[in-house]
């Protein structure tokens, strides 16, 4: 174990919001347990449920983690930024969702060494697996209006832009990009704080591209690493067509996130926007590898991490 993870004070706080998914959350939570930086971290969860079968259930943890039950359900955003409220002051900010799996015991205490190493990331993301094995495309360019259209209308593997598979074939290593989903992320916290945590505007979807949008502009990179991995379900609250309106209210809750997207700051972003902004100008961000647009070849410069040690 590094020498920054041996305290008994928390270095990051793990929050995961709960949505009917306790028997696979108590899964997690046991594999958190044995991470190597267990000591170095203080997790809660926020039951979002607001069900008395998913109460009874994570009752199994009462005593390790702390339990928030709100009277309602918050939605994803409101969730998280309560879960860290709820927690003490800590250097990072991990957000989980509830079915993460942390089958590799040193996954987090490797997440923690390569950003106490490179002060230059804001967000870091682990490569996600499903339990079929099958690598989770978690991480994005910046959307655009026709672009999230398309890929409704026309769905399928062509659609992915790969980045996962291809850092997992190539060298361990570490790639800047866009926006990454916030299933499990860690991020520092001066960042979270500056920005306030997630845009409480969106219920559900769309705070994600927020975050990456304000971690580049506030100078910081959003980073996927290979050198340390995560197992998830593979069941994506977003997957289906425009069909999946009629039947779904997590689909529902995506068109009306992604309307408030697009409208809160004008026609700009009907277009992607540039990454960094004015003051990312001369940072080491504009130096590293990059995720170009969806549909585009994934570029050679996937860079290795800076320090060998932590892999």
């Amino acid at each position: 174990m590094g020498p920054s993870l041996q305290t008994q004070v928390p270095i990051a706080a793990i929050v995961i919001v709960n949505y009917f998914k306790a028997p696979r959350l108590l899964d997690g939570l046991r594999s958190l347990a044995r991470q190597s930086a267990a000591a170095a971290a203080a997790t809660v969860v926020v039951e979002n449920s607001v069900d008395a079968g998913e109460r009874r259930l994570l009752a199994e943890a009462a005593g390790k983690v702390l339990l928030v039950e709100p009277a309602s359900n918050l939605g994803y955003t409101k969730g998280c930024n309560l879960g860290v409220r709820s927690l003490p002051r800590t250097r990072y900010v991990v957000l989980c969702n509830p079915d993460i799996i942390w089958d590799q015991a040193d996954t987090l205490e490797k997440l923690i060494a390569i950003a106490d190493a490179d002060p230059s990331i804001g967000v870091l993301a682990p490569l996600q697996f499903s339990d079929d094995g099958t690598p989770v495309e978690t991480a994005r360019s910046f959307p655009t209006l026709l672009e999230q259209v398309d890929r409704r209308l026309r769905q399928g593997p062509a659609k992915e832009p790969h980045i996962a598979e291809t850092l997992v074939r190539s060298a361990q290593g570490s790639v800047d990009i866009d926006w990454v989903q916030s299933s499990c992320v860690l991020i520092r916290r001066t960042l979270w704080d500056q920005i306030e945590g997630l845009d409480e505007r969106y219920f559900l979807f769309m705070s994600d591209v927020e975050l990456g949008r304000a971690t580049w502009a506030a100078g910081l990179r959003v980073c996927l690493t290979s050198a340390a991995r995560v197992r998830a379900d593979g069941k994506r609250a977003s997957a289906g067509g425009f069909a999946a309106l009629l039947t779904s209210p997590a689909q529902r809750n995506h068109l009306v996130d992604a309307i408030k997207y697009y409208l809160s700051n004008g026609v700009r972003r009907l277009l992607r926007p540039r990454r960094g902004a004015k003051s990312l100008a001369g940072s080491s961000a504009t130096r590293a590898g990059t995720v170009r647009g969806i549909g585009e070849a994934f570029p050679s410069e996937v860079t290795k991490a800076r320090d060998p040690a932590v892999l």
